[in-house]
């Protein structure tokens, strides 16, 4: 299993929007993606999925099953694409091809990410970083 941490600097400040262009870039390449996060984040991300990008449908529901892009509390039992907003969320157990684990610039949630990346490592998966700027 494949890993991806995108840790955001720079112009990049803002987790949901950093999801929102994964989402974007993946569609409709990956027929299922996932994005877990928390209750709050759900409805703001679910917002600017209807607004951004411009010119373009992105065809997801919040806490629906059946939608090609799933926002959800909880990570779904598999996906193309898992997209973790929320690092205090156990890792999952499902069948993901790639998971993206968000990184903002706050150090004390940086803390949680790394131990995350620690438990990745345990579980024998591909680890991969990425610095936006």
């Amino acid at each position: 299993m494949r890993v991806d941490f995108y840790e955001m600097s720079g112009r990049f400040t803002d987790p949901l929007f950093v999801a929102g262009v994964l989402v974007s870039r993946a569609w409709p390449q990956t027929g299922s993606i996932a994005v877990v996060a928390p209750k709050r984040d759900l409805q703001m991300l679910d917002r600017q999925l209807w607004e951004k990008p411009d010119g373009r449908f992105l065809p997801h529901g919040v806490e629906d099953d059946r939608a090609p892009i799933r926002l959800s509390e909880d990570a779904p039992d598999q996906a193309g694409i898992l997209i973790n907003l929320d690092p205090s969320a156990p890792l999952p157990g499902g069948r993901f091809e790639r998971i993206l684990e968000i990184v903002p610039p706050e150090e004390g949630i940086k803390a949680k990410l790394r131990e995350r990346w620690v438990a990745w490592k345990q579980r024998g998966a591909e680890l991969h970083h990425h610095v936006l700027k």
